[in-house]
């Protein structure tokens, strides 16, 4: 035995330096490939992708089946927008270390973006297998599926998620709309009841499911719920709001607005609910100029003024009723306020400089329409109102330069295009350039031959020629059937009318303008004193020839009318 061991042992001897030799170069082996992934790694970061790629090829020459090199192949190429050879090397990555929980987050990011969204899901059933204890993995496989249109297997995601977690409110709510998606209102509506019954004292929930039966016409169902609210918190003036007006029949508008005072003035209810509510009602005021019921929300959003202080929503909804319900003087400071309030809403901009138009508040105009220059230097419509303040300031110049710029900016907007070239005619009429004024008034009507402003200033610029007065009165009158109570369109309409010798008729329309804002306007006063001046009303047109003096400047012959007491061409 022991000569036996003995020879073992020298034939193990022998053996050992060739063992020796093959370690050696199996860490000499894998030193190398170290080097090359650190070099491979600089070339990366230094943005010299092809000799990086080279390098990680030849990693993975020399060991097949490298994860990492794999992995951050896909990672460059996908740096150089190739998707294709970036998800297969990132597949190859996942298949060699199946473990690395990185490698199955990056592929599934490149097969969503690639639309895979059955590939992606796949990749992340593996990522929450690995990462069974995080909620986010568990949000974002359900989002996969649902996006691959397997809403079952999503919604069986959100049971495993719930047994984990116990109820759950965000993984309810997800649920919920899931079920809501796919028109199961009964079990979405479940989802909702199953939270109420865990938190029965916990009023919100209560009011997701009220709000959802509102969403499914379920009023019955939801006056239910608000009254239980309100048997949990008597003060809920959510529920209050909501069942105002409610009682089973019907009720008139203003006993309903009535009604929202209360929940009107509690400071916890949000302002957007509280407007939401009033909404509709604002929206009839816009539609019918109904005045009573313009003061009863007027009433309501006084109190939202002095409960949310600083709000530019209740504002600027106490201008839109005021302005809809014709108290135009009075929508002004409110909108002024909303801007002061809060100045991203170019819509109550614009609302403003309408407002200054229609009130023939020109030189306010153009103060206003400057400031606005420099919140909003790219909307035409700001350089268009400024222009039109200059036009009826006399600035005839400034007013055709500002106009260019807003025709540079209008593009393809047919109405700013209008209000453009139209301004343009009346301009150039103003300054003798009858040719180059009809030229405007030509693009205007080719870019939209019934455009209220294009038919009603054309046939005004006839008027002032004396031209085509039939067809001038032709599109005057249309102007004004399709956008009636215009003081500037019954205006010129009237002139027309003056002009083809119809005084009765022009007196009506011009006192109609006047009547209707134009009060403040020369042009217009003055105009009607010409036409009672012609109807043989000598003191009523003295009368209008000095009011007109009072409201600005008139025509260069206004004081000789005043003085001569008499129609001065």
């Amino acid at each position: 035995m022991a000569g036996l061991f003995g020879l073992i042992a020298l034939m193990l001897l022998s053996t050992a330096p060739g063992l020796m030799a093959q370690v050696d170069r199996v860490d000499e082996e894998a030193v190398k490939i170290q080097e090359l992934f650190i070099d491979a790694s600089r070339e990366k970061l230094l943005g010299n992708y092809d000799e990086a790629i080279s390098m990680l090829e030849n990693i993975l020459r020399k060991d097949r089946e490298n994860a990492t090199a794999a992995f951050e192949m896909a990672r460059i190429y996908e740096a150089q927008s190739d998707r294709d050879k970036s998800l297969k090397y990132a597949k190859d990555a996942t298949e060699w270390d199946a473990d690395n929980i990185w490698y199955h987050k990056f592929l599934a990011d490149l097969q969503q973006q690639a639309g895979q969204f059955e590939e992606a899901a796949a990749t992340y059933e593996r990522v929450v297998e690995l990462e069974p204890n995080d909620e986010q993995s568990y949000y974002r496989l359900a989002f996969l599926l649902v996006k691959a249109n397997e809403i079952k297997d999503a919604l069986k995601v959100y049971d495993d998620l719930e047994t984990r977690l116990g109820l759950n409110e965000e993984v309810i709510r997800r649920k919920h709309t899931l079920y809501l998606s796919q028109r199961q209102d009964k079990k979405a509506a479940e989802e909702l009841l199953r939270l109420i019954e865990a938190f029965p004292d916990n009023v919100q929930y209560r009011h997701l499911l009220a709000g959802f039966y509102e969403q499914i016409g379920e009023g019955q169902k939801a006056r239910s719920v608000y009254s239980d609210i309100l048997n949990i918190d008597p003060d809920n003036a959510k529920a209050k709001m909501a069942l105002a007006g409610q009682s089973g029949q019907e009720t008139d508008e203003i006993r309903f607005l009535n009604q929202l005072k209360e929940p009107f003035y509690s400071p916890d209810t949000d302002i957007d609910v509280k407007i939401r509510k009033i909404i509709p009602f604002i929206q009839k005021v816009a539609d019918t100029g109904d005045q009573s019921l313009a003061d009863a929300l007027l009433e309501l959003t006084d109190i939202l003024e002095e409960v949310h202080p600083g709000s530019a929503k209740a504002s600027s909804a106490a201008g839109d009723l005021l302005y809809h319900s014709g108290r135009k003087a009075e929508a002004l400071p409110k909108y002024l306020q909303t801007i002061e309030e809060d100045n991203a809403n170019f819509m109550v901009w614009e609302q403003i400089m309408q407002l200054y138009e229609e009130t023939f508040q020109f030189e306010a105009l153009r103060g206003f329409s400057e400031r606005a220059m420099d919140y909003y230097p790219n909307q035409p419509v700001v350089y268009y109102m400024n222009a039109l303040a200059d036009y009826h300031l006399g600035n005839h110049d400034a007013a055709l330069s500002t106009l260019q710029q807003a025709g540079f900016m209008a593009g393809g907007n047919v109405r700013a295009m209008v209000l453009i070239y139209s301004l343009q005619g009346l301009l150039y009429q103003a300054t003798g350039d009858t040719g180059a004024a009809d030229e405007a008034f030509g693009k205007a009507l080719a870019t939209d031959d019934t455009a209220p402003p294009a038919l009603s200033r054309y046939a005004y610029a006839l008027a002032q020629r004396e031209e085509r007065l039939k067809d001038a009165e032709q599109m005057a009158r249309k102007a004004n059937e399709l956008l009636p109570g215009q003081a500037a369109f019954q205006m010129q309409l009237g002139w027309v009318l003056y002009k083809r010798g119809d005084y009765q008729e022009a007196r009506a329309w011009l006192q109609c303008a006047a009547e209707n804002e134009g009060s403040a306007s020369p042009v217009i006063l003055e105009h009607l004193g010409d036409t009672l001046y012609q109807l043989g009303k000598v003191e009523e047109a003295v009368a209008n020839w000095k009011k007109a003096r009072a409201a600005g400047a008139g025509s260069s012959a206004l004081e000789q009318k005043i003085e001569q007491r008499k129609l001065v061409e």
